[in-house]
């Protein structure tokens, strides 16, 4: 009878009571909604000066995935749609409503792992998010999630938005996902190695969002990125990305120190007006792969930062830009867009390129490739033999539309081929402060990186080809 009582739950899928939960157990780990930031095991690379620290938050209803350790019937997932599905952490009783913006929610860690999957296209949202061990949670279920305050994934856990992830509130919060244990991938990071071209891109890619780890970690966590914060910040810990497209709308974007943040496809980094990224020690945010026949960064009057005036630089931070078909190769029976030197730019600049550094330090903004060689494609682009044998050649030299009224203050150039930043007004270049350009340009002659163009541009395009002229080449 009890060997029959045993296999009737497995195979049904009942899953065990939310009394199950060790809910004391769960919650005196540090979460995103108790962070412990004094716990020096939890957080070793704190410094003090970050801004998350400093909020208080009231208390908020607290839901618990309370199925973690349930036993499901092989292809079947349990309904988070269902409340009783979640346990409210105040009563151990299953919950009656589902997580609101005012809700704080923890997926447990577990010893194999499980999903929470939300069906249906609708936008949801959630304020202090934590995905434990071997858990994955896909909260749009085709749409978006809206989150109100920290985040934390912890390792082997996965996070991923199939539309938009929407950073909101009136806080400063931190976004948590830790590096993997292997220690590999952060290697790459600090020690600013090139990762080589393969096809498929997810083999010789490890930032590649399609790429998944040894730990079954993605490091992608949503399709379409957004921060909208007036007034506040998200620090990034550790290493995240986006899909596709990545926008500031409001408030400070961080990628905290010895952090990474990219964006993949033919994504733009959108930057606007009043809105930042900040880039501290040893952090990195740019895009994942190279497109010749699309824009990838876009500043639309937005900053750029490397620290702040409050938290200033004492080692270099980088954004780092795709790089374009600037030795003007032909692609043949592999584009159906023109891939014309000068038209198309690694990045479209308006607004304000500066660098923030410490007293006595030489801590600069450096903007140039990404050290990605993934990538190139683009729509409409046949991975044939041709496109590969061309692909191969090109150089990793980026081109970079600037406007008149860019601000540049303490920033380092690499990677600039002759005439590598255009601008419609030489003279605005005057302006500029402490501005440098490193040993990856090829040539340090500003005379010879700048180049002035007067034609019509549409959208940080020129209409015309600018002529590949010899001393703009290098082959």
């Amino acid at each position: 009878m009890k060997t029959t009582l045993l296999l009737l739950v497995t195979v049904f899928g009942i899953a065990l009571p939310a009394s199950a939960l060790d809910i004391k157990a769960i919650t005196a780990k540090p979460t995103a909604d108790n962070p412990q930031y004094d716990n020096k095991k939890a957080w070793p690379m704190l410094v003090g000066d970050e801004y998350f620290q400093k909020e208080k938050w009231p208390k908020a209803r607290l839901l618990i995935w309370a199925r973690a350790v349930a036993k499901q019937a092989r292809g079947k997932r349990l309904d988070p749609m269902d409340p009783a599905n979640w346990v409210e952490a105040a009563t151990g009783k299953p919950a009656e409503a589902l997580p609101d913006k005012d809700t704080d929610i923890i997926l447990p860690d577990a010893d194999k792992p499980y999903k929470v999957s939300f069906k249906g296209q609708k936008n949801r949202a959630c304020r202090h998010l934590t995905v434990g061990r071997n858990a994955s949670f896909e909260p749009g279920g085709g749409g978006s999630i809206s989150v109100f305050g920290n985040v934390w994934i912890r390792p082997t856990g996965n996070l991923f938005v199939y539309r938009t992830l929407n950073l909101s509130g009136s806080r400063h919060t931190f976004f948590r996902r830790d590096w993997p244990e292997d220690g590999k991938l952060k290697k790459l990071h600090d020690t600013g190695a090139v990762a080589p071209f393969a096809v498929p891109q997810a083999k010789g890619n490890p930032w590649c969002w399609r790429a998944r780890r040894a730990d079954g970690n993605r490091a992608r966590v949503t399709y379409f990125f957004r921060h909208d914060k007036p007034g506040k910040t998200t620090e990034v810990r550790g290493f995240i990305m986006s899909s596709d497209e990545f926008r500031v709308l409001a408030g400070t974007f961080i990628v905290g120190r010895n952090s990474r943040f990219l964006c993949g496809g033919s994504a733009t980094m959108e930057v606007d007006k009043g809105a930042a990224i900040a880039l501290m020690d040893g952090a990195m945010a740019g895009h994942a792969s190279n497109q010749f026949g699309s824009n990838c960064e876009l500043h639309e009057g937005g900053t750029v930062m490397g620290g702040t005036p409050d938290r200033p630089l004492r080692r270099d931070a980088r954004y780092g830009v795709g790089y374009c078909n600037w030795m003007n190769l032909t692609f043949p029976d592999a584009m159906r867009r023109a891939t014309a030197y000068g038209r198309w730019f690694s990045a479209n600049v308006s607004g304000k390129l500066i660098g923030y550094p410490a007293r006595g330090s030489d801590a600069r903004l450096v903007i140039g490739w990404q050290r990605i060689r993934g990538g190139g494609a683009g729509r409409g682009t046949v991975w044939n033999e041709s496109f590969i044998k061309m692909y191969t050649k090109l150089q990793p030299k980026i081109t970079i539309w600037m406007n008149s009224d860019t601000q540049l203050e303490n920033v380092r150039f690499e990677d600039l081929h002759r005439g590598g930043i255009v601008v419609p007004d030489a003279a605005a270049v005057e302006k500029w402060k402490n501005v440098t350009y490193g040993n990856g340009c090829l040539s340090k002659d500003p005379k010879e990186l700048i180049r002035e163009y007067k034609g019509e541009v549409n959208r940080g395009r020129t209409k015309e080809a600018l002529k590949p002229e010899k001393k703009y080449i290098s082959m």
